[in-house]
């Protein structure tokens, strides 16, 4: 553990190419190995004792949950299903969302030197079938593990989502893991180099948003400079950024409010590609928190967010899709944890 990001040295057993999904292959050929944000799907595969499946992988020297990166326009629900499919030949159906897993502490950098802030969705899964196969140039080996006997070398991020899993059946433990806010440098952002790089093509980026209701039930929504649709306060996380300090950095920025998210209400992502004005091409793989208003002064910046109001939930303003989708889950589903 290096400046809290894990560093792995053991050379790979197989060449990438066979291991890297469509759209990372595209993007490493696009943008090389600097550290980008990804989104993942991990399955947290349960079998009827309990047990959790664990695998031991090709190219790295540890053990791990099965899972990858998703592909444009594929959900995390399917993401996770593919993965299981594809890696150990069980098929999976995911039931409760674990928990989401952003902070650099998580950060990675592959045996051939990519780097990568992850985005993962962990899901706790139930098995539907299959053989237990593994995929060769993947996995060397699978087994399932009673978890007060877990595997040496787990990394830091899949012992933290067996930690919040377990916790969860035994400590009675409520709501869906996040990090904690840690905010990042809006300034410098890593977007506009990416954009020179790859132009105006598709992209999955991770974004966060808050959905803030006050005492009377109301929602807050900002009227938006680019569309001129209302929306939660919201933006495209920052590397070093978790999601949770992208919905204070963005909430302060955009409507003037310093806020506290208080529970992951949701996860979402494979919805119809999303075109800016600007022509960029962008699959949003959004987490989407509720939060409370802790300080300063209502007042939009006059730039990404014209206006702001606080809206009855019966009489929404025209809304951004994404958005207003999020906003009927939030209200739909006051426990959270809800995800695609």
């Amino acid at each position: 553990m290096v400046r809290g990001k894990f560093y792995i040295t053991k050379h790979a057993l197989r060449t990438t190419e066979i291991i890297l999904s469509d759209y990372i292959h595209w993007l490493r050929s696009k943008i090389g190995q600097r550290k980008t944000l990804l989104a993942y799907a991990t399955a947290l595969i349960r079998d009827d004792e309990g047990r959790l499946l664990f695998q031991r992988r090709s190219d790295f020297a540890w053990w791990g949950l099965p899972g990858g990166v998703l592909e444009i326009g594929e959900s995390f629900v399917a993401c996770a299903k593919r993965e299981a499919l594809e890696e150990t030949g069980y098929h999976v159906e995911p039931t409760r969302l674990v928990g989401l897993y952003c902070a650099p502490q998580w950060d990675v950098r592959y045996p051939n030197g990519d780097e990568v802030q992850q985005f993962t969705v962990a899901l706790e899964c139930t098995l539907a079938g299959g053989h237990g196969q593994i995929d060769r140039a993947e996995v060397v080996h699978q087994q399932f593990f009673a978890p007060g006997t877990l595997p040496d070398h787990l990394p830091p991020w899949y012992a933290a989502m067996v930690r919040d899993s377990v916790a969860r059946d035994v400590l009675c433990q409520n709501g869906a893991y996040f990090d904690p806010p840690i905010i990042g440098d809006s300034v410098n952002s890593y977007m506009p180099e990416l954009r020179s790089l790859i132009g105006t093509a598709p992209l999955i980026v991770a974004g966060a948003g808050a959905i803030i209701f006050d005492d009377n039930g109301r929602v807050l929504l900002g009227l938006r400079g680019d569309d001129h649709l209302w929306g939660f306060p919201a933006g495209q996380m920052e590397l070093g950024e978790t999601p949770a300090g992208t919905v204070v950095r963005e909430a302060y920025e955009e409507v003037g409010l310093h806020i506290r998210p208080t529970q992951l209400s949701s996860v979402l992502t494979g919805d119809a590609l999303h075109t800016y004005p600007d022509g960029n091409q962008v699959q949003v793989a959004g987490a989407r928190f509720l939060a409370e208003v802790v300080g300063g002064e209502l007042k939009p910046d006059g730039y990404e967010t014209l206006d702001a109001q606080w809206f009855e939930t019966n009489d929404l303003p025209p809304m951004v899709p994404r958005h207003l989708r999020a906003v009927q889950m939030a209200l739909g589903h006051p426990e959270g944890g809800q995800f695609n």
